[in-house]
């Protein structure tokens, strides 16, 4: 599966939002991503576009990308490794850890927050991709 979060913000009036998106492969892989499923989203299954594209300015992003049928905790547990590696790091991060690729990236206003935009982007691709009770 890819999930992704955007925070973007509307070049014609400066709204600013998160829109996030689930696609699904249709693959499990035992280890790391194969290189085909970093370059390929898949298929779109579900999203919430806060702000219509096109035309938008990315300030930060969160890009998940790791075999369909990944539980949350080895989601959690994977994500959690990725930041404490690397925070110490310059923006853009980007790791595999088990058998998930994440990569985030924002702007220098947005990077002096990084802490608080992390948790919203990733709040943004959990509700994206847990379907509502």
């Amino acid at each position: 599966m890819y999930l992704t979060a955007q925070r973007v913000v509307r070049m014609t009036d400066g709204a600013e939002a998160i829109n996030a998106f689930f696609y699904r492969h249709h693959v499990v892989w035992p280890g790391p991503p194969p290189e085909e499923y970093v370059n390929n989203p898949g298929y779109l299954v579900n999203q919430t576009v806060n702000i219509e594209p096109p035309g938008n300015r990315v300030r930060s992003y969160l890009d998940i990308t790791c075999p369909d049928g990944a539980t949350w905790q080895e989601l959690r547990q994977s994500f959690q490794t990725f930041v404490g590696m690397s925070q110490l790091r310059p923006l853009p991060w980007s790791a595999v850890v088990g058998r998930c690729l994440f990569t985030i990236g924002m702007d220098a206003g947005t990077a002096r927050t990084w802490q608080l935009e992390v948790a919203n982007l990733y709040r943004a691709v959990q509700a994206v991709a847990t379907p509502p009770q």
